[in-house]
């Protein structure tokens, strides 16, 4: 009996997915990755000066370092059939489509990963965001009112970096996208944006730079709960009354270690596909971990949606 055939397009309308260039910001540690876990070292408190000594032996004091370490995850797929019908019916390459698809959702979630466990954690290191209160920029599943994003939020957030004492270049504002454009709707902003901002966006990913930081845009962020001091962490079900968040870092503070994306398939012993299943089996995995690198937060701040109602 003929195959049935069945009118296919060629261009395939695809889920699109957050990017996460913003990843390449952070201190490197891929070359790590076959051990399972980073440790990072912390130095002991600063030595002690005397002025203008009189007591001898001057005393003698011994640093005691310690240890911050995160481990990397394994990220795999449940597995992908495609049959040997398949492959003959349709007039696209569904295999090289599959692994394509997998390849960006597997992208999206290490850039989700990889901002919450860059956001900052404490009161401390939190800034809340201060303009009127609004009802445009909720996070998924929200209700209510936050205040929205106003232009003293971001020098607050350069001035936690500058107390900090972090280098004044270096520095990334990773930046929710409803944040963002409440920002660019401040006067102030806009003129400087009509000017040109002096990078180059499809380069670079940077849309824009603002005291000191240069700024980043994904459609999400971090999420904070109404009274949380840390982020909610990838997967969480949203509450309707969680905050969005952006978060600020100098890149010498926060880390990855990413492995290789690797695609496997079982496509039988002679290559015509696996007998059980009639067709190939595809699935992908990746080894990934990231941190912010001191115990004490400095070099990262949050800004997040304060609440209202």
């Amino acid at each position: 009996m003929a195959l049935i055939k069945e009118v296919w397009v060629n261009y395939i309308q695809k889920a699109l997915k957050q990017d996460a260039a913003f990843i390449m910001r952070g201190t490197d540690h891929s070359q790590y990755v076959s051990f399972g876990t980073v440790h990072l070292p912390q130095t002991g408190s600063d030595p002690t000066i005397v002025k203008n000594p009189t007591v001898f032996p001057l005393p003698i004091n011994q640093r005691t370092d310690a240890d911050r370490t995160y481990s990397l995850n394994q990220y795999a797929f449940e597995p992908t059939l495609i049959t040997n019908i398949d492959a003959l019916q349709v007039s696209y390459d569904k295999i090289e489509d599959v692994l394509g698809q997998k390849r960006a959702v597997l992208m999206e979630r290490i850039g989700n990963e990889v901002a919450y466990s860059w956001a900052a954690t404490g009161a401390a290191n939190i800034v809340e965001t201060t303009g009127s209160a609004v009802a445009t920029s909720l996070p998924p599943g929200g209700t209510g009112t936050r205040k929205a994003v106003a232009l003293i939020d971001i020098a607050n957030l350069a001035k936690k970096l500058d107390k900090d004492n972090v280098p004044q270049t270096g520095r990334t504002l990773l930046m929710d996208a409803d944040m963002f454009w409440e920002l660019f709707t401040i006067s102030d902003i806009v003129r400087a944006s009509y000017n040109g901002f002096k990078t180059n966006a499809l380069e670079t990913g940077v849309v824009a730079q603002l005291f000191g930081f240069d700024i980043m845009v994904r459609p999400t962020v971090a999420i904070y709960a109404k009274t949380a001091t840390s982020p909610t962490a990838v997967g969480t079900a949203a509450a309707a009354d969680d905050r969005r968040a952006c978060i600020a870092f100098h890149k010498s503070v926060v880390s990855k270690a990413l492995g290789s994306i690797t695609p496997m398939y079982d496509a039988g012993t002679n290559g015509a596909g696996n007998p059980t299943y009639l067709g190939k089996i595809f699935n992908m995995e990746v080894m990934l971990g990231s941190a912010i690198m001191r115990d004490d937060m400095k070099g990262v701040a949050a800004l997040v949606q304060a609440w209202v109602s």
